[in-house]
């Protein structure tokens, strides 16, 4: 009995707070009397249906640490920074 409380406020919450464009399938008013009305079957169709995933709520991506020596700009920058040997000494 609490997890279908839960569940239902938990997937009311979510889709009130949802932007309207993340929602599919069906208008928001709709999703919240389907929720409230068929507590269990409301909240888990919510949530496994009623709301899209956007970019924008994944969590961001860590961006890996290339070493000096995979890095293309690094190394491309590396000719230009050395001092050119020398044809021969001048006196």
């Amino acid at each position: 009995m609490l997890a279908v409380i839960g569940v239902t406020i938990y997937a009311a919450i979510d889709c009130l707070r949802s932007a309207d464009d993340e929602i599919r399938t069906l208008p928001k008013p709709l999703w919240l009397l389907f929720i409230v009305l068929i507590p269990l079957l409301g909240g888990v169709t919510w949530i496994l249906f009623g709301r899209q995933s956007s970019p924008g709520n994944q969590p961001p991506r860590r961006l890996r640490t290339v070493g000096p020596d995979d890095d293309p700009e690094f190394l491309r920058n590396l000719d230009v920074r050395r001092p050119k040997p020398d044809d021969g000494e001048k006196k």
